[in-house]
């Protein structure tokens, strides 16, 4: 039993970011047909823990930004929790501040990861990944606020923006994939600055990461030849 539990261990520590990334694929993706069967603000509120909980315990290893993630997920968690009992507009912003913060000090800690390792694994081009979906939720988050702190920042309705906060998640992903839709518009100059930087940031991240990976993958490979 001990060996199998070191084995795992050993496992989570290899492949960390591709757990993370499975979790955060589960969020993003399935939350909505699982969310069919039970309310889907107080599922949306789990699967969300349970991607911070996985965070944490992704980068906590790291003696410099363990203090700062496990604070910042701390509270982090509170306030997510506290809007389902306590519902003002005061927690929700401060809620979706917070998510907001900890999604940006996640990319922070995970772009330091990958431009410090040596070594391209499974685990860096996951990790890659990883920093991808979370600037996408950051983008949600500050979107959520834009819009809280400014009604009809967006061409839907506010009503409809609270009754389903995940839609500016999926406004976010389009942004940032460059696909343009043009079923959600911003309205606000806030908000339009907003999709200008997400939009920006999408093909920057990816050109500056696979540049990145391609090249650490090479020498890598060069080295092994010699």
């Amino acid at each position: 039993m001990n060996l199998e539990l070191k084995s795992l261990i050993k496992i989570f520590v290899q492949e960390k970011f591709t757990f993370l990334l499975a979790i955060l694929l589960i969020y993003v993706i399935a939350t909505p047909f699982f969310a069919l069967i039970m309310n889907e603000k107080l599922f949306l509120n789990i699967a969300f823990s349970a991607v911070m909980l996985s965070a944490i315990m992704t980068v906590s290893h790291k003696k410099k930004s363990r203090i700062w993630v496990v604070l910042l997920g701390f509270v982090c968690l509170v306030f997510i929790w506290l809007k389902v009992s306590i519902i003002t507009s005061e927690i929700m912003l401060a809620s979706v501040v917070l998510q907001a913060l900890f999604n940006f000090f996640m990319v922070f800690i995970i772009i330091l990861f990958i431009f410090e390792t040596t070594v391209i694994t499974r685990n860096t081009i996951s990790a890659a990944v990883v920093a991808y979906l979370f600037v996408a939720l950051s983008f949600a988050d500050l979107f959520l606020m834009v819009e809280l702190i400014s009604p009809g920042s967006f061409s839907i309705s506010h009503d409809r923006i609270m009754l389903d906060p995940s839609v500016l998640r999926y406004f976010s992903f389009v942004t940032l994939s460059t696909l343009g839709y043009g079923d959600i518009v911003p309205i606000s100059s806030p908000a339009k600055n907003l999709v200008v930087a997400e939009a920006l940031i999408g093909p920057i991240y990816l050109t500056v990461l696979i540049a990145k990976l391609v090249g650490g993958y090479g020498a890598q490979h060069h080295t092994k030849k010699e």
